[in-house]
């Protein structure tokens, strides 16, 4: 499982930032056999069953095979045209440290040095995101209905990751549980 893990960072680091030399597709696409003749070169004992069963086996459903050839779905900082579902929720959140949080509702979300601003479908998942810069995170509240209407772009990448265009901040707020910050 560990070794599992390492695959599927350095694989997303590939499919994300820095194809190393791979033919990318516009759309994101690498073929299967290029992938994984790079991925041996680090991992030499995978195989493309491993390497097909890291993806299927992906919680967060970062990774797409069409046909013999393979993407990432989201979190990319090179240019790539991913066609994905406009958002289909009202509201979405988005998991970040205290001082950030107060950066993010003065500036609004920005992707920073990706190329989508990535969002949550509930509070649970934005705490789990946001618990990898801090202990505590702050969520923030998108309204996520009224930035598409408005013209935002915000599609679905998974059943529980959304990524947008920048969010202006007047369609953001801190989430407040029970009355509390």
């Amino acid at each position: 499982m560990r070794g599992r893990v390492k695959i599927s960072k350095f694989m997303s680091y590939i499919l994300r930032h820095n194809p190393m030399g791979l033919r990318i597709s516009h759309d994101g696409f690498v073929t299967l056999e290029d992938l994984l003749s790079l991925l041996q070169k680090r991992y030499p004992w995978l195989d493309r069953k491993c390497l097909e069963e890291t993806v299927r086996e992906d919680e967060k459903g970062r990774y797409e095979l069409k046909g013999n050839s393979i993407r990432a779905r989201y979190g990319h900082s090179i240019d790539v045209a991913i066609d994905l579902p406009l958002a289909d929720l009202e509201t979405l959140y988005h998991g970040t440290s205290g001082h950030l949080a107060k950066e993010i509702l003065k500036e609004g979300l920005k992707p920073m040095r990706r190329k989508k601003v990535h969002l949550s479908k509930t509070v649970e998942d934005a705490v789990e995101v946001g618990k990898r810069r801090t202990e505590h995170p702050v969520i923030l509240k998108i309204d996520a209905g009224e930035a598409v209407s408005e013209g935002i772009r915000i599609e679905k990448a998974t059943d529980r990751i959304y990524v947008a265009d920048p969010i202006p901040k007047k369609f953001l707020s801190a989430y407040k549980e029970g009355g509390r910050p």
